[in-house]
């Protein structure tokens, strides 16, 4: 069966995330050749080439791709492309850029209701950007939210992470009774449904040490630990916290 744009730009994406930018890039130049002048398959390809960059730290490289791709998307009223070009947009610029181009992600889903799946992650990005600014008041309003839109929906694997976002921003707060609650309240539905919810459980080792209680906070560290000890991309990406569970686990 003939591969089509939709097909090999998973693929680059899929590559993308493995690390494997160059077959990624070969899969986006094949994409390109078959969409020829479609509007939308064209974006498609400006998207998926342009998280590449993101994904590979070529921010510079990335932005004006997307930026092609939410003019293509508008012009073939693709409108889901749209909404996705708008919040890579937010991703791959400055606060002031995840405020701004949110603000249009998320009028633009109001105005085309097609694109509406996209609300939740405008608002997880914007919330991870007042995050990363150190401005945790400011995000977690924007995560309350998002979980509310998961919560609407009955998505319940996407609730979960998304009320992990707001249990790490009450523990940043120093609010870490409420924390705990939360974190407990989800380790129990993701039990109920068979998860492991290692993040969930990260999170709750801290808030049970930060509250003094070292017994609890090593059993749900060790919790953590039986996934991520094995994940070789966690390892990769955060030694430290890695680090901090193995201590807090004894």
């Amino acid at each position: 069966m003939m591969d089509t744009v939709s097909d090999l730009a998973g693929r680059a994406r899929q590559l993308g995330v493995a690390g494997d930018f160059g077959a990624a890039h070969a899969l986006i130049d094949q994409a390109m050749r078959l969409a020829d002048n479609d509007a939308a398959g064209l974006a498609r390809c400006a998207i998926e080439r342009g998280r590449l960059y993101n994904s590979a730290g070529q921010k510079d490289a990335a932005r004006p791709l997307f930026e092609e791709a939410w003019r293509l998307a508008r012009e073939a009223r693709a409108h889901a492309l749209a909404a996705d070009a708008a919040h890579m947009i937010a991703i791959a610029g400055t606060l002031g850029d995840a405020i701004e181009w949110t603000a249009i992600g998320l009028a633009y889903v109001d105005d085309h209701p097609e694109a509406e799946a996209w609300r939740g992650p405008l608002l997880n990005n914007l919330g991870w950007s007042w995050f990363d600014a150190g401005r945790y008041e400011d995000a977690l309003p924007v995560f309350e939210q998002a979980a509310e839109v998961r919560h609407s929906r009955g998505q319940a694997r996407e609730l979960r992470i998304a009320r992990y976002a707001v249990i790490r921003t009450l523990r940043a707060l120093g609010r870490l009774e409420d924390a705990r609650r939360l974190a407990e309240d989800v380790a129990g539905a993701a039990a109920a449904d068979g998860e492991a919810a290692p993040y969930i459980h990260e999170e709750l080792a801290e808030c049970h040490a930060g509250l003094g209680d070292r017994q609890r906070a090593r059993i749900d560290a060790r919790h953590a630990l039986a996934v991520l000890g094995n994940d070789a991309v966690f390892a990769d990406r955060e030694p430290r916290r890695l680090a901090r569970l193995r201590e807090l686990a004894g």
